[in-house]
């Protein structure tokens, strides 16, 4: 094994309200740190991990994918979302490779599609036949250790320690470690981490206090009693793990490192993939689109002049070398449809400046008339997918969105969101506002008791980190 500690078990600001720090931000401490590999688990779901990867990548910091997964216990969940956070248990899944990613992703839409929004968990067995090369961090497994051995495989589960010196810390690791004795299950150590340096503990107290909807003064019994949930390196987690024993410190710092090697799903964010789009027989997509295009540029241009002819074979060109046929062909079937239905529809953006776009009715704008530049919209050089942004009437939405369902299906189709941010004196302005009344005494790291500090806390350094994590508007 090798020796080089990684974090497994990290929460950035895409854990709504409850982690601190963008992903950029714990990279960057990642980086400081000098850990090779560095894993993003927010809760129920992959919201940051694109952002998380891309940084990860440029900072040359092995990027591990994962979620911390909500498992339904057996009780009745809670009504209000804001006694959620506690309610069930809590597993950590990894991703090994593509298969991994692939199987978690299921998983994750199991959990979030039949429930309420921000109540997402999964009934433990709905895990089965979905567990294919995902690892498994176990930190409360009550009585489903043997369970979570047989559905993920014993190499694939891990007990996992963390001790951020609360006072219940040492019983709680104890009562595991003769769990992972009695079961023969490797021990794995994290930090649970929740933001990138200790100070940011400030912010994280004012998410939770959002979180509950209430002030930083009625909140305390739902923050954590010190700033130890911070980004650590493994020496000062081999410190903080000094009054256990020296081969449990070294078995778990070592399996973190080792779990970290077995991880090596990538992202790939320059191909192109497509549903696939039915075309008639005897035709590629190529040279339907082409088809479609001659047609129609002798309908809307009388006569075709040198220059449309030229323009038109210029783009059709580059759309063929960069393997766009299908994407074209889509967003036309959809203005098609909506046609059909009388739904009002309209491409707008730098989609404007393609003519291809412009004579399959994807746009309303003769790029030739405005003297448009279509290299804004798409040139060879270009890595990722052009952007055709469709407008259609809110009215009618829905049955575009089930027209796509029904073409292609849900395995091929996807729906996405924005995640809404403030800047610095709007996120203050929608926190809560009741001032502080405690003595604003710090806390140090290794404290085990603290106070919280009073809301002039808030300085500039952190307005990015909480203008992204207050993006839930219901919190709020």
């Amino acid at each position: 094994m090798t020796s080089a500690y990684a974090e497994l078990h990290c929460h950035s600001n895409y854990s709504f309200l409850e982690g601190a720090s963008h992903p950029d931000e714990l990279v960057a401490r990642a980086r400081d740190l000098e850990m090779p590999a560095l894993a993003i688990t927010d809760r129920n779901g992959f919201y940051g991990a694109v952002k998380f990867f891309g940084a990860a990548q440029r900072a040359g910091i092995q990027p591990i994918i994962g979620t911390e997964l909500t498992i339904d216990d057996g009780t009745r969940p809670p009504k209000d979302r804001v006694d959620y956070d506690r309610w069930g248990d809590r597993l950590l899944l990894l991703v090994e490779d593509k298969l991994g990613y692939t199987s978690l992703c299921r998983v994750i839409s199991m959990a979030q599609m039949p429930n309420a929004k921000g109540m997402a968990r999964l009934a433990p067995d709905k895990l089965a036949g979905l567990s294919n090369h995902l690892i498994a961090l176990v930190a409360d497994p009550k009585e489903r250790l043997p369970f979570y051995q047989e559905i993920f495989g014993r190499d694939r589960v891990f007990i996992e320690l963390h001790d951020h010196l609360a006072p219940d810390d040492r019983s709680r690791n104890q009562g595991l470690l003769d769990l992972a004795e009695r079961h023969g299950t490797p021990l794995v150590i994290t930090n649970e981490v929740f933001y990138a340096t200790p100070d940011r503990h400030r912010l994280h107290d004012v998410l939770t206090a959002i979180r509950h909807r209430t002030t930083l003064d009625e909140a305390q019994r739902y923050l954590h009693p010190n700033a130890e949930h911070y980004l650590k390196s493994g020496a000062e987690l081999r410190q903080v793990f000094s009054r256990y024993p020296r081969s449990v410190v070294d078995e778990g710092l070592a399996q973190a490192a080792e779990i970290a090697q077995r991880c090596r799903f990538s992202f790939d964010l320059v191909s192109a993939r497509f549903p696939g789009f039915p075309v008639p027989a005897g035709e590629t997509p190529y040279s339907f689109l082409y088809r479609l295009c001659q047609d129609a540029v002798r309908e809307k241009y009388r006569p075709v002049t040198s220059e449309v002819a030229a323009r038109l074979q210029k783009e059709l060109d580059v759309i063929n070398k960069t393997g766009f046929s299908e994407f074209f062909l889509i967003n036309w079937d959809l203005m098609r449809f909506a046609r059909s239905r009388g739904i009002p529809g309209q491409g707008r953006g730098s989609a404007a400046d393609s003519i291809v776009a412009y004579l399959l009715g994807i746009t309303r704008v003769d790029p030739i008339e405005h003297n448009l530049l279509f290299e804004r919209f798409l040139h060879e050089e270009m890595t990722t997918t052009p952007d055709i942004d469709i407008d259609f009437s809110t009215a009618h939405r829905e049955q575009v969105i089930q027209y796509v369902y029904e073409k292609y299906g849900p395995e091929c189709t996807g729906m996405v969101c924005n995640v809404v941010t403030y800047r610095q004196r709007s996120a203050i302005r929608r926190s809560p506002r009741r001032p502080v009344t405690r003595p604003p005494t710090s806390r140090n790291p290794g404290s085990s008791c603290s106070t919280s500090p009073p809301r002039s806390s808030i300085s500039r350094g952190t307005s990015r980190s909480t203008s992204a994590a207050c993006s839930s508007p219901a919190s709020l």
